[in-house]
């Protein structure tokens, strides 16, 4: 029998599931392989969530699902930065399975996992950030809404803000939310342009 959890960590997989939607939504309208692989990663990613906040399971079960998304994780932001850095596929590979490793052995270190996560995807942010300003493309503006959408997300998830029903993490996903429809935008705008 499937036992749900109640108050934060309900709502938080509730916003998983706004994830969800907006990334099998743009999985279905892109063609570009790499953005499709990229939320095609999300909407695995945020499925996961949704299980793991979402559902009374054993810590044993937990735990390896919060390992598994943390290696997914790893390799969503690493896509990410492939995507506007040009990084070869093979490339991505070798980083995503290097930054794994690392990251795997910070947690396993009793390191602050979610604060080494947050640096690693800031550096991210900050580098495609950096390559999306000196671009040419059409569609800039879009990505640069979307970095300070999950800028803002980030901090708030940082200072750990609770609003009403929703605790940090229900609030970062509806920002991460909002970032993927902007990315999800600057996308259909490139795609419209090159047609």
């Amino acid at each position: 029998m499937i036992t749900f959890t109640k108050g934060y960590e309900l709502t938080t997989s509730l916003t998983n599931i706004v994830i969800f939607i907006v990334s099998l939504y743009s999985v279905l309208m892109i063609k570009n392989k790499k953005w499709k692989l990229f939320f095609i990663l999300m909407s695995i990613n945020s499925l996961l969530g949704t299980i793991v906040h979402g559902i009374e399971l054993n810590s044993v079960l937990k735990d390896a699902i919060w390992n598994i998304l943390s290696i997914l994780f790893v390799f969503t932001i690493n896509l990410f930065l492939s995507i506007f850095m040009n990084i070869k596929m093979k490339h991505f590979m070798y980083l995503s399975v290097i930054t794994s490793i690392i990251l795997i052995v910070l947690y396993y270190l009793d390191m602050n996992f979610l604060l080494v996560y947050t640096f690693y995807v800031l550096l991210i942010i900050i580098l495609s950030f950096y390559k999306i300003l000196k671009s040419k493309l059409n569609n800039k503006k879009y990505f640069i809404i979307g970095y300070i959408v999950q800028i803002i997300g980030g901090v708030l998830l940082l200072m750990r803000v609770h609003l009403n029903y929703l605790n940090y993490n229900g609030i970062y996903h509806l920002f991460m939310a909002l970032t993927l429809v902007f990315f999800y935008l600057g996308v259909q705008v490139d795609k419209e342009k090159k047609e």
